[in-house]
């Protein structure tokens, strides 16, 4: 194990502050926003606007980028999608060879991490972090292999516990249709 500081591995940028190219006769984009970035991993329900403009190719995503939220709870997620516009308020980071992106994505949402973000930033009714003080992080890091074994696994949980919760979201509905039939309603 080696003990790293995050921007020894990686390039870290903000994303692009879109809402300055809104435009209804633009191009439509799909654009990742705070709300895109969900717990345990989860990259979903983008905003879709017109833009006008060129953006540099930062801006959009690339393979197995990690982003991570900067304000709290800083959720992280690593992309499989390519090509989505990344918004201001996340931090794009892109890792240089020899690290497993999947892995350092679930390192940076460990309690460690978090803490040290408390420790680094400001506190305020919404405590946020900034580039800087993601650039400082400390990651403590096994080998490659590991890594990779360690981000399988740790994505094979992930995936346990969204099926777990998308069971018990079915057991819900369930029982509320159930308890409809009985009222003799059929919404």
């Amino acid at each position: 194990m080696q003990k790293i500081i995050l921007n020894d591995i990686a390039e870290i940028i903000s994303g692009l502050s879109y809402r300055r190219y809104l435009d209804e006769d633009g191009e439509k984009f799909k654009v990742i926003v705070q709300r895109s970035i969900k717990k345990d991993g989860i990259l979903s329900d983008f905003e879709e606007v017109k833009l006008n403009g060129t953006f540099k190719d930062r801006y959009y995503t690339r393979k197995n980028d990690v982003l991570m939220k900067m304000t709290y709870p800083y959720d992280v997620v690593c992309v499989k999608d390519e090509d989505l516009i990344i918004s201001d308020r996340i931090a794009i980071i892109r890792l240089k060879k020899g690290f497993d992106p999947e892995f350092i994505a679930h390192l940076l949402t460990n309690a460690h991490i978090k803490k040290q973000l408390h420790e680094l930033g400001g506190s305020g009714k919404l405590p946020h972090t900034s580039l800087k003080e993601i650039k400082q992080l400390q990651l403590i890091l096994p080998d490659l292999e590991t890594q990779i074994k360690y981000g399988e696994l740790l994505n094979t949980i992930n995936d346990k516990i969204f099926e777990d919760q998308r069971q018990v979201e079915y057991d819900r509905h369930l029982k509320e249709a159930i308890l409809n039939d009985l009222w003799g309603d059929n919404p």
